[in-house]
């Protein structure tokens, strides 16, 4: 169980790295990058966030305890019991009240991990990884227009021709100096 809840951590995490908007805020780019070393060094940089090990983080150990909180409760009371007639059903209005706790207890230990707060770390965790990556290749990060969010709006994600247009924003000296996002100190 403790397993499926970290990998159900993990995949909710990747997931919503996954969906970002189609008209992002902000991209990276590198004047005079060729289109193909862009695309490398995007695709590296991500994998580097997405296989980020966060095995040890404390998001991950709340998680796990987590887990093992819900699978040391006892599951046999709020199931069935043996009547009289020797049939199995539920053990009269008892049975109610203890599934009810059951599910109580259930629903504060899985609330008690913040899990929302839980995958917005392990994000930032994953982006922060991506963007060390993408700074040590000499990429800088710049904010994208309101005229070039609408212009990406309608390409498709994914497309060969959103990648282009990407492309001729993020290699361009002129866009990346006159956009270039400035670190926060």
């Amino acid at each position: 169980m403790r397993h499926l809840i970290v990998a159900s951590a993990i995949s909710f995490a990747l997931a919503a790295v996954a969906s970002a908007a189609p008209a992002p805020q902000e991209s990276w780019g590198r004047a005079g990058v060729s289109f193909v070393q862009y695309r490398k060094d995007a695709i590296d940089c991500a994998i580097q966030g997405y296989y980020l090990d966060i095995a040890n983080t404390d998001d991950a150990r709340a998680f796990v305890q987590a887990s093992r909180r819900l699978d040391a409760l006892p599951m046999g009371a709020a199931s069935v019991s043996t009547t009289g007639s020797g049939s199995t059903g539920p053990a009269g209005d008892n049975s109610v009240n203890v599934i009810a706790d059951f599910a109580g207890t259930q629903q504060h230990i899985i609330e008690s991990v913040r899990p929302d707060q839980r995958f917005r770390s392990i994000k930032r965790m994953q982006l922060s990884t991506t963007d060390q990556c993408l700074t040590r290749r000499g990429y800088s990060k710049f904010r994208l227009t309101d005229d070039q969010r609408h212009r990406l709006r309608k390409l498709k994600f994914g497309s060969d021709e959103r990648r282009a247009y990407l492309y001729s924003l993020a290699s361009n000296a002129s866009v990346l100096q006159s956009q270039a996002v400035v670190a926060q100190p």
